[in-house]
């Protein structure tokens, strides 16, 4: 006859017995107290000062962006104003380029010449043509003065000094 005990059914065979038990401790019983009426008071200073440095950070923000575009704008139209008066130079710079072609003419200046100055167009028999090939020479004719000695060293001396090409 078996007899089965309740309490020990395979109890040899639960090894959390055999372990470190750790006991359930009660927790803590916390009570927060109630803040008091100072308490409370700096609490809600505290939040307001911090809402309000929030808005007035915003408020720095906006006030910027809206001065920043206002320079930006201002700017833009000094700009435009700038380019508009560059265009304005630029077409009067061409203008008086073309008045001054029209006047400085090879045309113009031939026709001054000869209507207001008296002058008349060259003529091929005043055209004389020099062969400067055969270098420089100098021809003394019976005519021309002869130069003493003193005269010939000098020329010498100041040619050796600077030769010339």
């Amino acid at each position: 006859m078996q007899v089965r005990y309740a309490s020990n059914s395979g109890a040899a065979y639960d090894l959390n017995r055999f372990g470190a038990h750790r006991q359930r401790g009660r927790k803590p019983n916390l009570t927060i107290a109630a803040p008091s009426a100072k308490a409370r008071a700096r609490a809600g200073m505290a939040a307001a000062f911090k809402t309000a440095a929030a808005l007035a950070l915003v408020a720095a923000f906006v006030v910027t962006m809206l001065y920043s575009r206002a320079v930006l704008t201002e700017l833009n139209q000094q700009i435009a104003a700038q380019t508009n008066a560059l265009a304005d130079a630029q077409s009067e710079n061409t203008r008086l380029s073309a008045q001054l072609d029209a006047k400085v003419s090879l045309r113009n200046v031939e026709e001054y010449a000869t209507q207001a100055l008296g002058m008349v167009s060259i003529d091929k028999s005043q055209i004389t043509y020099v062969d400067l090939s055969e270098g420089d020479k100098i021809e003394l004719t019976m005519d021309s003065p002869r130069l003493s000695l003193i005269d010939r060293i000098r020329v010498a001396i100041s040619n050796a000094k600077n030769p010339e090409d």
